[in-house]
């Protein structure tokens, strides 16, 4: 055995100073070549043909999406991604920005109308007075209206209400002119409140404690001066303004029902559009 260990050794041996050429380096090359030789290299081509693939399939589906919307590109770019600009302008129609501010509606309240006395100066002629302002106070003076019942300031705001000397001369010879203003008169003449009237309303004694406010509307609406007297000896006419006895007056409320209303504790917790339904009800009742 030994010798046969021998002789393996020494052939082995033998062998590589047979082969004394052999070259590892090389053979290991060799041996790495044929091995790489048999791989598939990825090919590039396949991955450039994937993308383009995808883009022209984008680009379809794209062209298709603003055909079915009737969209231009500047709309589908605003609607995706939203509108940069304040306006959006469709053809030649410009459509406003929404802001999203709700602005509340305002009720604007019912104001009395309230006669305009104009304070403007010259001597332009009046349209119904057919004379010029130098000529009105001329007349005034004349009549002696100027001294003491019309002063000069009063006499041109007449002049541009246009009130005729004739009415002033009926206020004069009542023995209403020189307790008046201007505002009085005008305010009379315009809601053509008769001289009989403001008789009327001395004569009852109610001209010194009513307001031109107060004797115009109670002309107007008719109130006769048998109703004031009757509120008046109630003791309710003191406590009423003109819109409570007007109201009163065509309702029909008497001033026993206002009595009532007292004796319950009602009265001074009630309005007088309360007083004139309780009135109603009482009376179809």
């Amino acid at each position: 055995m030994k010798n046969q260990s021998s002789h393996k050794h020494r052939s082995f041996k033998n062998d590589l100073d047979k082969d004394s050429d052999f070259d590892l380096d090389t053979y290991l090359e060799e041996q790495s070549s044929q091995n790489n030789a048999g791989k598939i290299e990825p090919d590039v081509h396949d991955n450039t043909r994937f993308f383009k693939n995808t883009l022209l399939t984008f680009a379809v589906i794209l062209a298709s999406v603003l055909w079915y919307f009737d969209w231009s590109p500047a709309q589908a770019w605003a609607g995706i991604f939203g509108d940069t600009n304040d306006n959006v302008t469709v053809g030649s129609n410009t459509v406003a920005p929404n802001i999203g501010v709700n602005i509340p509606s305002i009720e604007i309240p019912r104001i009395p109308t309230i006669p305009t006395f104009p304070f403007s100066e010259g001597g332009t002629q009046a349209a119904d007075l057919n004379m010029s302002m130098t000529e009105y106070l001329t007349e005034l003076k004349e009549l002696g209206f100027l001294e003491n019942q019309v002063s000069t300031f009063s006499a041109r705001q007449l002049y541009n209400s246009n009130i005729p000397i004739t009415y002033l001369e009926e206020l004069n010879e009542a023995g209403y002119l020189a307790d008046l203003s201007f505002v009085h008169i005008t305010n009379y003449y315009q809601s053509q409140v008769p001289i009989s009237y403001l008789d009327q309303v001395r004569e009852a004694g109610f001209y010194d404690d009513l307001s031109f406010v107060d004797i115009t509307n109670y002309y107007q609406h008719n109130v006769p001066m048998q109703y004031l007297k009757e509120l008046d000896d109630a003791g309710y006419l003191v406590d009423l303004s003109f819109v409570h006895v007007t109201n009163y007056y065509q309702a029909g409320v008497t001033t026993e029902f206002l009595d009532q209303l007292k004796e319950t504790g009602l009265y001074d917790d009630l309005n007088f559009l309360d007083v004139v339904d309780l009135y109603k009800s009482e009376q179809e009742n």
